[in-house]
């Protein structure tokens, strides 16, 4: 059994609104894994990112601790 503490999930409605939110916090490159087309495994840091860049934009990301 393997527990990962340190990354993070985002799972987006559809594969391109992921695209986007990954584009917009520059962490495109970063994703470690992708467990379906709209869903992306990063690291902890690099989803606070993304939560940041879309908040900055007036978004309101549901998010889950």
């Amino acid at each position: 059994m393997k527990f990962h503490l340190h990354v993070g999930l985002i799972e987006a409605d559809t594969e391109q609104a992921l695209e986007e939110a990954l584009a917009i916090a520059r962490c495109r490159q970063r994703v470690l894994a992708r467990l379906a087309p709209n869903v992306a495994v990063l690291e902890k840091g690099d989803t606070q990112l993304v939560i940041t860049a879309l908040q900055e934009l007036g978004m309101h990301p549901k998010v889950i601790k």
